[in-house]
């Protein structure tokens, strides 16, 4: 019995080194790049630098890499979270909905309203140097670029407010401030307190809702000098689906905090649509989650995801060629702006290099016949290193 006992230990002890190394090595050798259970870009281990390892960073990078990376990882923080959350959130109902107006931190994210995850504003001091950062490279390609017409669309969300104090941090003053664009050719889409955040914005996702991102479509297409009329929603639906989004997640409370899932429908002109240059019969899964046949519903499904590239062609020649620089947020409103332009390309710099290959702004414009350009994305967009396209 001695023998067979210490042959188990033996044997546990190898399969749990193999599972360890194992991870290890796909973390290395074959990282993930979307943590899906965040719905987020995953971490991944730098590069070990003497530099890196002397200021933090290198290990810093191993913590959050190895986080996101060694296998089952994402599984197992699903399994607990979900686990404690149930429990943990049943408790605390009671008194979230006792402060309605007050911040109340739930792992990483807050609630604010009683059912409204939030994330907490952002100080000025904390980003003004990336902001200024990120204006000067913005200022570099349009001044290198003087054929085109450059836009700035800054949306504005929770990061960008106090809901208790109703303070702003003036982000989007910071950098429009910094900003050598034309009169007329930046613009934000502005919150004002938090009953407008409320309204416009999922309760347990950072993107905006329906009415938010149809206001967005109309702001935008004004800035960009659409002037005929806008694409109206044939009719607001209550689709049959609930779901749980990015904060939830994050909070660890996805089985508690849930929601529904409205949408505008809209009859769209006809256009060929390619996902980095492969041709598809549609952007994201409407139509399936119209007729309630997707297998579920977020955000990204409904909407459409976020490839390197995504390519709008109308057939309405003698229109401009419109290029988007942004992120997730533009996804819901990508077709609407395209169908008053010939072609419309939308570019995300986070994932265009590994889904597409290297990208050169000057290069691309010039293949693509682009005449205007529209940056647009929230505080995280504007503050990233990796958003700003290399001349």
């Amino acid at each position: 019995m001695k023998i067979f006992a210490k042959a188990l230990d033996i044997l546990f002890l190898f399969l749990l080194s193999a599972f360890l190394l194992g991870g290890l090595l796909a973390a290395v050798l074959r990282p993930k790049d979307i943590n899906w259970y965040e719905n987020r870009p995953a971490n991944r281990l730098h590069r070990p630098t003497l530099e890196a390892f002397l200021d933090g960073s290198f290990q810093t990078s191993v913590e959050d890499g190895l986080g996101d990376q060694v296998l089952m990882a994402q599984t197992f923080k699903k399994a607990y979270n979900d686990g404690t959350s149930n429990l943990l959130f049943g408790v605390l109902r009671g008194f979230l909905d006792s402060r309605p107006q007050r911040y109340v931190y739930l792992r990483e994210v807050n609630t604010f309203g009683g059912d409204q995850l939030v994330y907490g504003p952002k100080p000025l001091e904390n980003i003004s140097q990336a902001l200024t950062a990120r204006a000067q490279g913005l200022n570099a390609l349009m001044e290198a670029h003087p054929e085109l017409d450059f836009y700035v669309y800054y949306i504005e969300k929770d990061t960008d407010m106090n809901f208790e104090t109703g303070e702003k941090t003036g982000a989007y003053e910071f950098l429009e401030s910094r900003l050598s664009l034309p009169e007329g050719h930046v613009a934000c889409f502005e919150i004002d307190g938090f009953d407008t955040f409320y309204d416009l914005f999922f309760r347990t996702d950072h993107h905006w809702n329906y009415k938010g991102s149809y206001k967005a479509y109309g702001e935008a297409a004004a800035l960009l000098g659409v002037e005929e009329p806008l694409i109206e929603p044939i009719e607001e639906v209550d689709l049959p689906y609930t779901f749980s989004g990015s904060k939830a997640k994050e909070a660890g409370a996805a089985e508690v905090f849930t929601e529904g899932f409205t949408v505008y429908r809209f009859d769209y002109p006809e256009m060929e649509i390619s996902i980095n240059g492969q041709p598809q019969e549609d952007y994201g899964q409407a139509g399936a989650c119209l007729a309630g046949e997707a297998e579920k519903i977020d955000y990204g499904v409904y909407y459409g995801s976020d490839p390197g590239e995504a390519a709008f062609d109308t057939g309405r020649e003698g229109r401009p060629n419109l290029l988007l620089m942004g992120e997730s947020y533009d996804n819901a409103i990508l077709k609407l702006l395209a169908s008053h332009f010939h072609k419309t390309y939308a570019v995300d710099m986070r994932y265009y290099e590994g889904e597409v290959g290297p990208f050169s702004f000057s290069r691309y414009v010039e293949e693509k016949g682009i005449d205007k350009v529209l940056f647009i994305g929230n505080m995280d967009y504007f503050v990233m290193d990796e958003f700003l396209p290399e001349e």
